[in-house]
């Protein structure tokens, strides 16, 4: 289990602090009080109508075309259920964002800390298994990556950290520089020992529909073994030695990685391979013939 961070002294520097901001919920809050406000006003109006206010009356607009009302008092009630229900509305998505932001997190030198209603977890960098980048809202088409997710490993949930944190891009670029400055040697120790490493993979149809859907932490992942002189991917295996190109494009968001004969090993959205920085690293110095962790190891841009 997590251990708490005031009794993790190897934690190492405290080098950032990161806190969701409460502008947008406070907009919220005030948005819905007055929409339930103007609703009750507009529902006071329909007690001081006059009598001619019981015959029919129509009401045209562009989208919905001629709504007729049986009374000018219906047309009242139907305005303010409509005012009310957009105040409720705005409540209920303030708590459903309220929940989403409830955490701060410490970004230490070795380890990320999250502080939860006074309840604080620390998670050494070294421990963690899958670094899960995604995009959602309304760059969740665009590649962009707007949210942040990790665990220990498969057995424990995804802890997600989504654009609303202040400094959010700040956040993930050096969460990810110190994720893989910490996780790379225990990779390249595991090799070397002649062990392998799994990482995680969700192919990419299902990262596109997760992207239409939402439900973005509900994953299925299929496995990448990674070994000082094999790559396996979903049981076709290629010796390191025969490893040709491994490119990133930009502009697809696509990992191609192909042998020496061009054959294409894998082809995948970038972003659904979990922690692919330390994947795509790891494949680059294995290539290479390097043992040692490069001196200024940064992660690869999605």
């Amino acid at each position: 289990m997590p251990t708490t961070s005031s009794t993790v002294p190897a934690s190492g520097e405290l080098l950032a602090t990161f806190r969701y901001g409460k502008g947008f919920l406070i907009f919220l809050l005030i948005f819905g009080a007055v929409m339930l406000a103007m609703a009750g006003f507009v529902l006071y109006l329909s007690t001081i109508l006059p009598d001619a206010a019981s015959e029919p009356v129509a009401v045209t607009t562009r989208s919905t075309g001629t709504v007729q009302f049986s009374s000018t008092a219906m047309l009242v009630y139907a305005t303010s259920a409509f005012l009310a229900l957009i105040g409720i509305g705005a409540f209920g998505v303030r708590a459903w964002h309220k929940k989403m932001r409830l955490s701060q997190y410490e970004l230490y030198e070795h380890g990320i800390a999250e502080t939860t209603q006074g309840n604080t977890t620390y998670l050494p960098y070294t421990e963690i298994e899958d670094v899960y980048l995604f995009s959602s809202g309304q760059a969740g088409f665009s590649g962009l990556i707007t949210n942040l997710a990790y665990r220990r490993n498969a057995s424990e949930p995804l802890r997600r950290v989504n654009e609303a944190l202040k400094g959010f891009h700040d956040f993930q670029q050096r969460f990810r520089e110190l994720y893989l400055k910490a996780r790379q040697p225990v990779v390249l120790e595991t090799l070397r020992a002649g062990g392998s490493v799994t990482f995680n993979c969700i192919d990419s149809a299902q990262v596109w529909r997760k992207r239409a859907a939402g439900n973005f932490l509900e994953i299925k992942t299929l496995p990448i073994m990674v070994s000082g002189d094999v790559l396996q991917v979903q049981g076709s295996s290629v010796p390191m030695s025969f490893l040709g190109s491994v490119d990133l494009s930009a502009w697809s968001e696509k990992v191609v990685i192909k042998d020496q004969a061009g054959n294409v090993v894998l082809s995948t959205v970038a972003t659904g391979i979990l922690s692919h920085d330390l994947f795509l690293s790891t494949l680059v110095l294995l290539k290479d013939g390097q043992t040692q962790e490069p001196s200024h190891a940064a992660p690869l841009t999605a």
